[in-house]
């Protein structure tokens, strides 16, 4: 038995004195210093705005050989990289670089991630940064936009789309009135006319208060404010393609450029209305759903909106 004991353990000891020690194919082999050179520099995880400068001054080393040393924005693989620079026998093992690059123009998070090849592209070693960019518009959502009420003159029929307040009458004509946040108002069209003109409406419309609204005699606005908001009822680019300020206004331009004026008619669920603000900033509005289907204080639209900041 005690044969058997002492074989086992030589033979033990045999194999563990034969074991190779493997590397990890994902170790790290290289280490990477991101410098402060001044103003745009990213030493760390940042939060910047839509298109701002991200420049990157590093110095990458390696015991082993690189060859590429590569910039990627949310890696997915080895091969798709911002910016690729290849190395000589000179920077194989040390190299400094600054690179220029800028954020992207829809807000989130994204990867930065610096990386080191060898020459037949196996990786040696990286460094990631998360840049996080703000949003540069904003987003009210689950708006619900009343027909106006002639008595008590409590529905919310009006809507500060660069705040996402909503306004009733008595609201906005309380002391100090609110009319001058007022970016548009809805109500429901009681003449049944199609809209084939710039004047006749239907069922559901939105409109700036500098629009003439003989159904809503029985608001007295003569002492509002009354913002001159364009709209148009559009369908391209779709509403949640819309991510950031710059596409907000790129849609404003194909879609306001011709037709537009201070009233879009005839709206009804997944409907999207264009708009510039009178302190000229673009929006989008859709229509997620209705409820009603005539002028009855109980009427309303649930309407997201989107602005610029």
């Amino acid at each position: 038995m005690k044969k058997f004991i002492l074989g086992a353990i030589i033979t033990m000891v045999s194999i563990s004195a034969c074991e190779k020690k493997v590397e990890p194919v994902d170790g790290s082999n290289a280490t990477i210093n991101l410098k402060n050179d001044g103003a745009k520099f990213v030493t760390d995880n940042i939060t910047v705005n839509a298109k701002d400068s991200l420049f990157f001054s590093f110095e990458i080393t390696s015991a082993k050989d690189m060859k590429y040393v590569s910039i990627q924005k949310n890696p997915v693989n080895q091969t798709a990289f911002l910016v690729r620079d290849t190395l000589n026998a000179a920077n194989k093992n040390a190299y400094s670089v600054v690179k220029k690059l800028v954020a992207d123009s829809a807000n989130g998070d994204y990867v930065y991630r610096i990386v080191a090849h060898d020459l037949v592209g196996n990786y040696i070693g990286h460094k990631d940064i998360l840049v996080t960019v703000k949003t540069d518009y904003d987003y009210f959502t689950y708006r619900f936009l009343q027909v106006p009420d002639t008595t008590a003159k409590t529905n919310n029929c009006y809507m500060s789309a660069t705040t996402g307040k909503l306004f009733s009458y008595s609201s906005a004509a309380g002391t100090p009135g609110n009319s001058a946040l007022i970016d548009f108002g809805i109500y429901y069209d009681t003449t049944g006319k199609a809209s084939t003109s710039t004047t006749d409406d239907s069922t559901f419309v939105m409109y700036a208060l500098n629009a003439a609204q003989p159904q809503l005699s029985f608001y007295d606005i003569s002492s509002f404010t009354k913002n001159a908001t364009i709209m148009k009822k559009g369908t391209s680019p779709t509403f949640a393609s819309i991510t950031s300020a710059g596409a907000l206004r790129s849609a404003a331009v194909t879609n306001l450029t011709t037709g537009a004026r201070n009233r879009a008619v005839a709206l009804s669920t997944g409907n999207l209305v264009f708009f510039k603000t009178a302190a000229g900033k673009a929006g989008c509005l859709i229509v997620n759903f209705v409820n009603g289907n005539s002028p009855s204080s109980s009427t309303y639209i649930n309407v997201d909106v989107k602005i610029e900041r």
